[in-house]
C-alpha cells in the first residue's frame, strides 16, 4: 500500500512538473486587447513549440522602450513570468507574409515587401495598443507561447 501511494505521489509530482513547463498563466496588463482581453484577466499560455500563426494571440516579452526588440535570443527569454512584463497581442502576419497595411514603412525598418523570416507582425484589438506599428516586426524568441483560453 506504502509504494502504491508512493508511486502516485512521483507521478503526480512529474505530472505537475510537465504541466509546470508547458503552460504558464499570465495576467492582462492595459486595454491593447480590449474588447477580446480586459485588464486583469488571467489567461492561460501554452509555451512555445513551434512558429506561431496568423491569428494566434501570443504572449511575448516587452520590447525596450528605448531599442526596441532584442535581435538575438539570449536563451533566458522564454522563462518564468514572474517579475517580467509582458504584452499579449495577435499575431497579424508571419515571415514571408506581405506587411499588413497598417504598418507604416518607418515600423518596417525599411524591409521589403514581406515581413522578414523569423519574426511576426504583432497588433493590438484596440487600435490605440503599443503593436508592431510602433516597434515593428518582433522576432520569434521574443514569444512566450500562445493564447489558450481566459482563465478569468
Amino acid at each position: 500500500m506504502a509504494a502504491g501511494t508512493l508511486g502516485m505521489t512521483a507521478f503526480l509530482l512529474a505530472l505537475l512538473h510537465h504541466v509546470r513547463r508547458r503552460y504558464v498563466v499570465v495576467v492582462v496588463d492595459g486595454e491593447s486587447m480590449a474588447p477580446a482581453y480586459a485588464p486583469g484577466d488571467r489567461v492561460l499560455v501554452r509555451r512555445q513549440s513551434s512558429a506561431p500563426a496568423r491569428g494566434d494571440v501570443v504572449v511575448v516579452r516587452r520590447p525596450d522602450v528605448t531599442h526596441g526588440w532584442p535581435a538575438a535570443s539570449d536563451g533566458r527569454d522564454r522563462g518564468a513570468p514572474v517579475g517580467r512584463r509582458w504584452l499579449v497581442k495577435r499575431v497579424a502576419a508571419t515571415g514571408g507574409d506581405p506587411w499588413p497595411s497598417v504598418v507604416g514603412q518607418a515600423a518596417r525598418g525599411g524591409g521589403g515587401e514581406t515581413v522578414p523570416a523569423g519574426h511576426v507582425v504583432l497588433l493590438s484589438d484596440n487600435p490605440r495598443g503599443s503593436d508592431s506599428r510602433r516597434w515593428g516586426p518582433c522576432p520569434e524568441h521574443q514569444v512566450l507561447g500562445r493564447v489558450t483560453r481566459r482563465m478569468s
